[in-house]
C-alpha cells in the first residue's frame, strides 16, 4: 500500500510540476531526467550570443532608466569648523542640501568616516529648488582629547557620480 501511495505521489508531482514538458527554453524533462542546455553543452553558439545580446540590451535600458532620473544638487558648506569642542560633549552643524536639478532629489545615504560622527539624512525626496537639512552630530571619545579632528560625511544620491563628501573639523579640548 506504501508503494502504491509513493508511486501516486512521485507521479501527481512530475505531472504538476511538468507543465507539458520544459519549465523554460533552457529546461526540459525528458525521460523522467531534467535537462538545462546551459549546463549540457546543448545551447549553440547562436543562442547564447542572443542571451548575452538580451542581457546586455536590459542593462542598457535599465542604465537609462537611472541617468532619466539624474538630478543636481548644492550642499552648504562643504567644510564646517567646530573651532574648540569640549571633550565627549556632543556638537551639533546642519549641512543645507538643495535640489539644484530639475528631478526630485533622493538622498539614500549619509556615512560618515567614523563612529563617533552621526549624520541625520532628509528622509523625503527634495523638490526642484527646494532645501532640506542634513544633521551631522560629533561626540568625540576620551583618545581625541586634545587632537584635531577631520570627519568625512558622505552623501550618496540620485546625482551625477552617486556621491558629494562635505567635512567637519575641530580641536578637542584636552
Amino acid at each position: 500500500m506504501k508503494k502504491i501511495g509513493f508511486i501516486i505521489s512521485i507521479a501527481l508531482v512530475t505531472f504538476a510540476c511538468n507543465n507539458g514538458g520544459a519549465v523554460d527554453s533552457n529546461i526540459t524533462v525528458k525521460d523522467g531526467q531534467v535537462k538545462s542546455k546551459l549546463s549540457s553543452g546543448d545551447t549553440s553558439a547562436e543562442e547564447l550570443k542572443a542571451a548575452a545580446k538580451e542581457r546586455q540590451k536590459q542593462r542598457e535600458v535599465e542604465e537609462k532608466e537611472r541617468l532619466s532620473n539624474l538630478t543636481t544638487m548644492e550642499v552648504y558648506p562643504t567644510i564646517y569648523d567646530f573651532g574648540n569642542i569640549a571633550k565627549e560633549t556632543p556638537v551639533t552643524t546642519t549641512f543645507k542640501i538643495k535640489n539644484t536639478g530639475d528631478k526630485p532629489l533622493i538622498v539614500n545615504d549619509a556615512q560618515a568616516s567614523c563612529g563617533c560622527t552621526v549624520p541625520k539624512k532628509p528622509t523625503d525626496p527634495i523638490l526642484p529648488g527646494e532645501e532640506s537639512d542634513l544633521e551631522v552630530t560629533f561626540t568625540s571619545n576620551p583618545s581625541q582629547a586634545g587632537t584635531a579632528i577631520n570627519k568625512t560625511i558622505t552623501v550618496t544620491a540620485n546625482i551625477p557620480g552617486s556621491v558629494q563628501t562635505v567635512t567637519i573639523k575641530g580641536q578637542v579640548a584636552p
